[in-house]
């Protein structure tokens, strides 16, 4: 993110295609999202879980491409949940 908190690559964002494996840093002010994900290389990026708005996304690191492990594994993320506080999962 730049020093406005804005995405620096705009194109990081939701149903854009994911660039490259790893881990994204992941930005929505509407919802309380994961602050972070892990996402394959090729797949679309996830929306919200609950609105239309545009998530941003920032790349962190690089991770494994676990679709080369023998028996390749892979999820696909179609959208984030929106995080409940502590209080509320309490009752």
């Amino acid at each position: 993110m730049d020093s406005t908190g804005t995405a620096k690559d705009t194109g990081l964002r939701t149903s854009g295609e994911v660039p490259h494996s790893g881990i994204y840093r992941v930005s929505h002010s509407q919802h309380h999202l994961p602050s972070e994900v892990t996402l394959l290389k090729d797949q679309k990026f996830p929306r919200c879980s609950r609105c239309s708005e545009p998530v941003l996304y920032e790349f962190v690191r690089s991770a494994p491409n676990v679709a080369s492990y023998p028996g390749g594994f892979t999820v696909t993320l179609y959208e984030l949940p929106e995080l409940l506080p502590d209080d509320e999962l309490a009752g």
